[in-house]
């Protein structure tokens, strides 16, 4: 079954149209599959995986938190929902109230599933009653950040130096800076905190290089973008974020078999198959109509199951690889509510250009205009969308 859009005489999948109109329509999410049999078989799970989902969970905290924690990580390395949905099991004992540390783990799994609201919520309850949860404050400061509410993010940063060493709260400001009249700044200082060796723990260093490279592109420099993201990715070669990141680069660039290349073991992943269907796409490699096949199925099979879809990615796969501006552009106005990174911004301004929609490109100056945005990536869109 498909449907075909009047205006551009394109067809879609009936399960990519339901996860659309679902999304753009306001609903939670499409109602969950309910399998006929007790013994029908959802999925498949490796031997690791089936380590981080023991039959019967921990019967007390301490091992509950480091089961927890574990799954979270997983799942966010993976792009795979399932295990926060393991987290939320492992946690639900000790959840009645919680503690400090089950709480954070709580705002963690709602931020992942950009439960925004929720997670600000937890966090303000609990930094009122404990005020020197410094992850609770890079937490917060992080939702703020996301959603374009700079200043509060600002303050959060702040309000963690009590508890949290001082490059931390650097590397949370700098990452606030950089969608502010205050990015070049932020990009001294990080290359300085960079150079003085003064971070030393593997994970700020990822972090701190991460950071660097999002800011290079930002400024045009896209070999000192990978200069550090070489370095993060020397320490950290399962790191999702920066992997991704790196293939962005090389997309954008104009180089996308080396994204292929850099991603190609990665197809279990639904963010690395994206990327795949793009650069395939690009490259008229063998396997691009594969690739998309398979990220499609990944949709239709989040939409059986009842789970949301990110609405970044949806709209970046209806703009990038099936080329569906006014879809694209519908989705990421929805995406643009919850979400205001530069990614989102970017994905935004793309859409607009592509559907010729003035109105929105006007949202896009404005944000630009008031926040005193610098990208060059921006900047490029704007010149090759003008007449």
């Amino acid at each position: 079954m498909s449907w075909t859009n009047p205006q551009t005489g394109r067809r879609f999948p009936a399960a990519l149209l339901i996860l659309c109109g679902g999304l753009l329509a306001g609903t939670a999410q499409a109602a969950p599959y309910t399998p006929d049999t007790n013994a029908t078989v959802l999925a498949t799970l490796s031997d690791s995986q089936q380590a981080l989902t023991p039959a019967n969970p921990p019967q007390n905290e301490a091992d509950a938190l480091r089961l927890a924690r574990t799954q979270i990580d997983y799942g966010r390395q993976q792009g795979d929902p399932r295990f926060l949905g393991y987290a939320q099991r492992t946690l639900a004992p000790f959840s009645q109230p919680p503690s400090p540390a089950v709480n954070l783990l709580w705002a963690d799994i709602e931020q992942q599933r950009h439960q925004f609201t929720q997670a600000r919520i937890r966090l303000t309850a609990l930094l009122e009653q404990h005020p020197n949860q410094g992850q609770g404050w890079l937490m917060l400061a992080n939702i703020e950040r996301v959603q374009g509410q700079f200043d509060a993010a600002q303050q959060a940063c702040r309000q963690g130096a009590n508890s949290l060493p001082p490059t931390t709260v650097v590397l949370c400001q700098a990452s606030v800076q950089a969608m502010t009249g205050q990015h070049q700044q932020a990009y001294a200082i990080l290359q300085s905190l960079a150079d003085s060796r003064l971070v030393s723990d593997t994970t700020q260093t990822v972090w701190l290089q991460t950071l660097i490279a999002e800011m290079a592109i930002q400024q045009g420099e896209p070999e000192r973008a990978q200069q550090a993201l070489d370095t993060a990715l020397a320490l950290a070669p399962q790191d999702a974020y920066a992997r991704y990141l790196q293939s962005d680069l090389w997309l954008q660039e104009g180089k996308p078999d080396a994204a292929i290349e850099n991603l190609k073991n990665w197809q279990d992943r639904d963010n690395a198959l994206l990327r795949l269907a793009i650069a395939g796409q690009r490259s008229q490699h063998p396997h691009a109509n594969q690739w998309q096949q398979a990220y499609q199925q990944r949709l239709e099979a989040a939409e059986k199951a009842g789970r949301s879809v990110h609405q970044r990615e949806l709209a970046r796969y209806l703009l990038q690889v099936t080329s569906s501006p006014d879809e694209a552009l519908a989705v990421a106005q929805k995406n643009w509510e919850q979400q205001k990174e530069l990614a989102d911004l970017r994905l935004l301004l793309a859409a607009a250009t592509a559907a010729n929609n003035t109105d929105v490109r006007a949202t896009v100056r404005d944000f630009i205009d008031s926040h005193g945005v610098h990208d060059a990536v921006l900047q490029a869109q704007w010149s090759e969308a003008q007449p």
